[in-house]
């Protein structure tokens, strides 16, 4: 199984277009870790508006943290977060800047 919790600020990814960026999170995470590896559970977690800051101002941040199957290498880890995140920009219109995106191994529990 392969699991992504994305943690987002209110107002900042509308419900509207978050189908798409599961379905994005769920495509490419089983093309690049395999289809045998799933299924993928995505959830969300929204911060209300004036409860996260980044810098003394509002954030606009999102996290997304993902948990998938144990021994995955570094470039195929590499690879599966370079494609999550250009997809999550293309789709959210978000920069770099406001996305922190991780992949761990599923028994780590650092």
């Amino acid at each position: 199984m392969i699991k992504f919790q994305c943690v987002v600020q209110e107002g900042c990814i509308p419900e509207l277009i978050r189908p798409d960026l599961e379905q994005a999170i769920s495509r490419i995470s089983l093309e690049i870790l395999g289809n045998d590896q799933g299924p993928v559970d995505i959830s969300w977690s929204e911060i209300p508006k004036g409860f996260g800051f980044r810098g003394g101002e509002p954030s606009t941040s999102s996290l997304v943290r993902g948990q998938i199957p144990d021994g995955c290498d570094t470039e195929t880890r590499k690879e599966l977060l370079i494609n999550l995140s250009r997809s999550w920009y293309d789709i959210s219109g978000t920069t770099e800047e406001e996305l922190v995106i991780s992949a761990r191994d599923m028994s780590w529990q650092g």
